[in-house]
């Protein structure tokens, strides 16, 4: 039943009231103030744009309430009103009913008008109104709430219907806050769930179309393992979950999203997938845009995936290339041999991750920093040579130092 009371009150809303009710660790805290203006809270720092949020001392955030209007295509499309608003029609305009329960933490009582605590004991997400639609974004962040919350967690069948109908309005989603949405699921667990749950929906192909043309290829391998290069794709992705550093994960989460992404491509135009390393290729279907400094060393990640276990058929000139293309960084040859170890998890053995990985991934560690560590600057001194002998001198003492230390595996 509505409520039309508007008498001064705060309460915690949206996802600080859905996780303390899931026993999940508070990160923000949100509250919604009713019955009461701008000028209620002109002692506290005012931020946004669209309507005033205020922000008190411990971190938390202050709103008023606020009905809104879509007016225009896009995520800025609304016009917003914050007089006579009551806690019922704040809580209307969101987007689930497991974010739209508000509790007054004076007498901690809950206010739940759309059976959002029913929806979390049964673990469903499901939207309030038709007012879902009116923010594309919306999409986006239910496929990214479920990597938060678990594949156990089921999208409503009146949700899937709704979402389905909204497939032209994606086309309106900013790319700034697509990524932004991808970076969160990507720092997360179970990222794979965000891409999966899209798909489900029916609008991967509308968001991330050359992420959704994975799952029109059949993997080639003699005795395939997954459906699709879609379904390796989120295998990979299941597989790339340890990392703690955020710009590290998001790279090598990055890498193994796309690292197939040019498959597609090279079957059509080739009939193989010779070539799904190029970076023109991969570059040309990137759906998602990444900053560079993510990029960058994503891109290389990429190009270099199927070259490890090429290496002990490789000429020593192209092993000392591949070594060289790290740079200094020998964290990003580690974060290689993980996209590796995720990409081929399911055709390597157990037995030889048990015994052999780790000397296999020492081995190349070893090689990297006695490559790097080699210095020329001796030589030249006794030397005086030109540029063109300089760099075939240490080509040549970048191959002799190969042929020392570099003994790797045959077969992976």
């Amino acid at each position: 039943m509505e409520n039309t009371d508007f008498t001064k009150k705060i309460y915690l809303v949206g996802g600080a009231v859905r996780d303390g009710l899931l026993k999940l660790a508070l990160k923000d805290k949100d509250y919604v103030a009713v019955g009461f203006s701008e000028e209620d809270f002109a002692h506290l720092p005012k931020v946004g744009k669209s309507f005033p949020v205020f922000l008190q001392k411990d971190g938390s955030q202050i709103a008023l309430a606020r009905r809104e209007k879509k007016t225009q295509h896009g995520y800025n499309g609304f016009s917003v009103e914050t007089q006579n608003v009551s806690l019922y029609e704040d809580l209307k305009r969101r987007d689930l009913s497991i974010n739209a329960i508000a509790f007054e933490e004076s007498t901690q009582t809950y206010y739940d008008p759309f059976n959002g605590i029913k929806d979390l004991k049964n673990k469903t997400l499901r939207h309030i109104s038709l007012a879902f639609c009116e923010d594309p974004l919306r999409v986006l962040r239910i496929a990214r709430l479920r990597t938060k919350l678990g594949v156990e967690w089921k999208i409503h069948k009146s949700t899937k219907a709704l979402i389905y109908k909204m497939r032209d309005e994606l086309c309106y989603l900013e790319k700034n806050r697509v990524y932004k949405e991808v970076e969160s699921a990507l720092l997360g667990e179970n990222s794979h769930l965000f891409f999966e749950s899209l798909f489900e929906l029916g609008v991967l192909d509308k968001i991330f179309p050359s992420i959704y043309a994975l799952t029109t290829l059949k993997a080639e391998n003699l005795h395939p393992l997954e459906a699709s290069v879609f379904a390796h794709t989120m295998e990979v992705l299941k597989h790339t979950e340890s990392q703690k550093n955020s710009k590290q994960r998001l790279v090598l989460k990055f890498a193994a999203l796309y690292h197939d992404i040019a498959k597609p491509y090279c079957y059509r135009n080739f009939g193989n997938s010779q070539g799904h390393d190029a970076l023109k290729i991969i570059t040309s279907l990137l759906d998602i845009a990444i900053p560079n400094a993510i990029k960058k060393p994503m891109l290389l990640l990429i190009q270099n995936h199927i070259k490890i276990p090429l290496l002990p058929q490789m000429r020593l000139s192209q092993c000392v290339a591949f070594f060289d293309s790290y740079k200094k960084d020998s964290t990003l040859l580690e974060l290689q041999i993980a996209l590796l170890l995720a990409d081929k998890q399911k055709q390597i053995s157990q037995k030889f991750l048990d015994s052999n990985f780790l000397d296999f991934k020492e081995t190349l560690l070893n090689t990297f920093n006695a490559l790097l560590n080699y210095s020329p600057k001796e030589w030249i001194a006794q030397n005086n040579p030109n540029p063109k002998a300089i760099k075939t001198h240490i080509l040549k003492e970048k191959m002799r130092i190969l042929n020392k230390h570099l003994s790797l595996q045959k077969s992976l």
